[in-house]
């Protein structure tokens, strides 16, 4: 078309059309033309189904080449979740051995730190805590530990000690001063204090002429793991109104009343009894 064709379909408001368009919209007039005048042969009724079944053909094939692609997407993406299901299942299996396998090393960590911990304790089976007494600069522990057993009627000697220190330096002057372990060499002789210690329970700084009056503990010595064990025994005791609560031979044990019968505290899992 030359630009004044353009110009004058534009002009008139015409439409335009290419020649097989043309082609086909005559039929569909002269079919539309018929039906108005009745004039409808059998060659026009064929040739229109013929069309419908050309257009049936077409969308048939079109629809089943759709189906078809959605069915191969489908079995791919079942494909995909069949892979993904049997990767869960391996990854909980795995999940499922690493737990067990946890548990077994928990209950082994378990049993080592009880091992350390009883052989911590056995190596204090000899010492003892001494607290209440004041600390002083350049003091004579031993000499210290010796007025201790002086004022319980027993005397103690540089042999009979083998080993004997403050457990800490006092940090907050307002927190009682640290106490002082004592090893004996001699078990008896450890258990001779304790003795002697539990039959004077009134026990203080004035008995060793320190010129004061505050009162002295003395404690079978206990293992790290044992001494926060027994802190938390302490509070329960506080918690579940229980009136005794003693350690002997490196074991705690506690006592509702003078009724009731001893229990002994190994682990956390022991105050669920209480």
């Amino acid at each position: 078309m030359t630009k004044a064709d353009v110009d004058c379909v534009t002009a008139d408001g015409l439409s335009w059309r290419c020649k097989p368009c043309q082609n086909t919209r005559r039929k569909s007039m002269q079919f539309e033309s018929g039906v108005e005048e009745g004039k409808i042969t059998l060659a026009d009724i064929m040739k229109k189904i013929t069309e419908m079944s050309e257009a049936q053909k077409v969308q048939d094939a079109s629809f089943n080449k759709s189906y078809e692609s959605l069915s191969e997407k489908l079995d791919e993406n079942t494909k995909a979740v069949t892979d993904q299901n049997s990767s869960i299942e391996r990854c909980l299996k795995i999940i499922d051995d690493l737990t067990q396998k946890n548990i077994q090393l928990q209950k082994k960590v378990d049993e080592l730190e009880k091992r350390v911990d009883d052989m911590e304790q056995y190596s204090r089976l000899n010492a003892v805590e001494i607290h209440g007494i004041p600390e002083e600069k350049n003091e004579d522990v031993i000499s210290i530990v010796k007025e201790v057993g002086k004022a319980l009627d027993m005397t103690i000697s540089d042999t009979m000690i083998d080993a004997c220190h403050r457990l800490g330096r006092r940090t907050d002057p307002n927190r009682p001063p640290p106490g002082i372990i004592v090893k004996f060499v001699r078990r008896l002789d450890k258990e001779e204090l304790l003795k002697k210690r539990r039959v004077k329970n009134n026990l203080s700084t004035r008995h060793m002429n320190m010129g004061t009056d505050q009162p002295v503990y003395i404690n079978e010595a206990l293992s790290p793991a044992k001494r926060r064990l027994f802190a938390e025994a302490r509070q329960l005791k506080k918690e579940k109104m229980y009136k005794f609560l003693w350690v002997r031979g490196g074991k705690i044990f506690m006592r509702k009343d003078e009724e009731s019968t001893s229990i002994q505290v190994t682990c956390k899992a022991d105050f669920a009894s209480l």
